[in-house]
Formats: C-alpha cells, sequence, structure tokens
C-alpha cells in the first residue's frame, strides 16, 4: 500500500509539472497580434504562440505556404529555403535560419503536413530533421504547427514552434527574445493578405 501511494503521489506531481511547463505567458500583443511563451518539458529554450485574425481565406493561406520559395520574402529570420518534394497534403523542404553573429546560421529539413478536419479547421504539422540538412550545423529540434480556424467572418491562424539551436548558444540570449521571430512573421503574412 505504501509503494502504491508513492507511485500516484510520483503520478500526480508529474502530472503538475507538466502542466505547470504549459502555461503560457502573454509578452507581446499589438497590432492584433499576440504572442505567448511557455516552458516546454526537458528544454531550456522556451516555446513560442502567436494568435491572430485577420480578413483572408483559409485557400490564400495555403497558396502561401506552399509557396515555400518565397518564405525569405515573409518568414523572419529565414536565409533561404530549397523545396524538396510537395504533394497536395503534404510538402519537404530545407530552410536556413539566419542566427546573428558570432553564431553559424543552422538549417533543417522540414515536412509540413496539411490535415482538414471537418469542423472547418486546417492543421499544418510542422516537423524538422538533421538529416542530409545543408547547413554547417543543423537545428537539435525543431517542430510545431499552423491552426488555421473560423473566426466571426475573420481567419483565425495561430502558430506554436519549439525548436533548440546545436550550436552552444545560452537559452538566456535566446529566451528573452523569441517572439521577435512569429510577430514580424504575422506583420509580413498579413501584407501578403493585400496582395
Amino acid at each position: 500500500m505504501v509503494k502504491f501511494s508513492i507511485v500516484l503521489a510520483l503520478f500526480f506531481a508529474s502530472i503538475h509539472e507538466s502542466f505547470a511547463q504549459e502555461t503560457w505567458g502573454l509578452v507581446k500583443d499589438e497590432q492584433g497580434i499576440q504572442v505567448f511563451v511557455a516552458k516546454v518539458a526537458n528544454s531550456d529554450f522556451k516555446a513560442f504562440k502567436a494568435v491572430m485574425s485577420v480578413k483572408t481565406t483559409e485557400d490564400r493561406v495555403l497558396e502561401i505556404l506552399k509557396d515555400v520559395n518565397k518564405y525569405p520574402d515573409w518568414f523572419a529570420y529565414t536565409k533561404s529555403v530549397k523545396l524538396i518534394k510537395q504533394s497536395e497534403n503534404e510538402q519537404q523542404f530545407s530552410m536556413e535560419t539566419d542566427y546573428p553573429w558570432p553564431y553559424y546560421n543552422e538549417c533543417s529539413n522540414y515536412s509540413m503536413v496539411f490535415q482538414k478536419s471537418g469542423t472547418g479547421t486546417h492543421r499544418i504539422n510542422i516537423v524538422g530533421s538533421d538529416e542530409k540538412a545543408s547547413c554547417k550545423y543543423s537545428l537539435k529540434k525543431a517542430n510545431g504547427y499552423i491552426l488555421l480556424e473560423p473566426d466571426k467572418g475573420d481567419l483565425r491562424i495561430t502558430y506554436y514552434f519549439h525548436s533548440e539551436p546545436s550550436q552552444n548558444i545560452p537559452a538566456g540570449l535566446i529566451n528573452p527574445m523569441i517572439y521577435r521571430m512569429p510577430f514580424e512573421t504575422f506583420i509580413d503574412l498579413k501584407k501578403r493578405f493585400l496582395d
């Protein structure tokens, strides 16, 4: 009975820790864009979640997301992108992320899978891999999603992402600035809806 109580206590403690690490804090709220950050289990690097509602269509967002060669034009801190393979519901590409001096740029090969639900939402899962990446350094971890949902005549876009560099970059340098990437990306993305 004592062993069972200890196991049960450890189980509930792990659940509490897991939920505590998924607590989102609002760090930027401007121009209709909200950016949240949260701790991630077993990582020193925080995740971000950016949210905005815009007057556009799901088809227009998907068209932009599938035109990977133009990512450097609007996707913040993107140095270069190369399409590897593309189908109607999935695409694979290599992306080079621009890092400030004295660090080197890092790459990752990404897979984006487009999933439409019966409730009118569209989820795009993003998974990164360092397999055959073309940079000197490849991201150690990279994964997230983009969620498209109807929102009172507008389209609500949620962008979640978490990554870890392979270089020895202190988390204390990256975490306070992590909100900039999704915020600047959403600013430029909104401009493309006006084209």
